[in-house]
């Protein structure tokens, strides 16, 4: 009975620790409240490609910027579901603390472009493939700011029983 026991409370240790990934937040982007860090994927020299404008053609050049420096992906989800605008409007807050200036805010796939969601998520070009839940239609919001050579971008999705948060930022200060 004992072994069964410890091999129980192995597992559930086990499984806790695969549950809860470790990581933190953003110097500059506190958590929004309530929101569960999902995935984490450390600082690291990589390049990524950010939506500047809409994005109606995945392979565009023009409306994307790609930058270089100290990347760092975060992927959080928010139990219940909360509207987009409630927190993009705290995360905005927070880069314009930060110095951060917008660059571009859109919400919905008509004012952000057909394949915005695609260029983030399935492109390999900005999350890394497999990184985070691609969520992308007409509840998706997408903030990209800049403080000289550093660039944050925010996906935000609200879903049915969740909202989700990607965020990715270069840091080259």
């Amino acid at each position: 009975m004992r072994t069964a026991w410890a091999l129980c409370a192995t597992i559930a240790v086990a499984t806790a620790a695969v549950a809860a990934p470790s990581g933190e937040d953003h110097p500059l982007l506190p958590r929004y409240a309530g929101a569960e860090l999902r995935e984490y994927r450390a600082p690291a020299l990589d390049r990524v490609t950010l939506p500047i404008a809409r994005i109606d053609d995945v392979n565009t050049v023009r409306a994307v910027q790609t930058v270089e420096g100290q990347v760092t992906h975060i992927d959080y989800a928010v139990r219940p579901a909360t509207p987009t605008l409630a927190i993009a409007r705290h995360y905005a807050a927070a880069l314009e603390r930060g110095g951060y200036r917008t660059v571009f805010d859109c919400t919905g796939e008509a004012a952000c472009g057909k394949h915005m969601g695609e260029l983030i998520f399935l492109s390999d070009r900005v999350a890394p493939s497999g990184f985070a839940d691609g969520l992308f239609g007409n509840r998706m919001r997408v903030i990209v700011a800049r403080r000289g050579d550093d660039w944050a971008m925010l996906h935000l999705y609200e879903g049915p029983d969740r909202s989700t948060i990607y965020q990715v930022t270069v840091d080259r200060n």
